[in-house]
């Protein structure tokens, strides 16, 4: 569930003010999915970096999964999952599987729990068999669904 209600984002810059988001409502709730669409420049990724708090917000609020982002910034990162627009640049030699599970453990999953998460995401995600490739073997769209994977690894 999300509900956001005035929420605003004002960047200062030398030539003064710039709204990014401007006072935006909206409600999205369980099993609903959002897309947000406008040219470029519009705020869609800045208002997903202030609903995954990234960024605080200047103004209104914004609850997720129950949490206000403003208030409780850890538990709101513990409940969601976010895959970026440029996903992460992995260290040389970072193994699909061994990614999985290191941040299923990050999020507090036990060995065997985050293990499981990881043989149960792969499938699901059209990468069975890549528990041991390098990432920087995969092609472009298997990388992107790595992402994906990634974004899910909380539950």
């Amino acid at each position: 569930m999300i509900e956001v209600r005035g929420l605003t984002q004002t960047f200062r810059t030398r030539t003064g003010p710039v709204d990014a988001v401007k006072g935006i409502d909206f409600e999205v709730r369980d099993g609903e999915i959002l897309g947000l669409l406008g040219p470029n420049g519009a705020g869609k990724t800045t208002t997903l970096r202030m609903l995954c708090t990234l960024l605080k917000p200047t103004a209104g609020s914004a609850v997720v999964a129950g949490i206000d982002v403003s208030g409780d910034a850890r538990e709101v990162r513990r409940r969601i999952g976010y895959v970026a627009q440029v996903g992460a640049v992995p260290a040389p030699g970072t193994v699909v599987g061994e990614e999985i599970v290191v941040q299923a453990r990050l999020q507090g999953m036990s060995k065997a729990d985050a293990q499981a998460r990881m043989r149960a995401l792969l499938p699901s995600l059209s990468l069975e068999g890549f528990e041991d490739r390098a990432l920087s073997e995969m092609s472009g769209g298997q990388r992107r669904r790595f992402d994906v994977a990634l974004g899910l690894v909380h539950e």
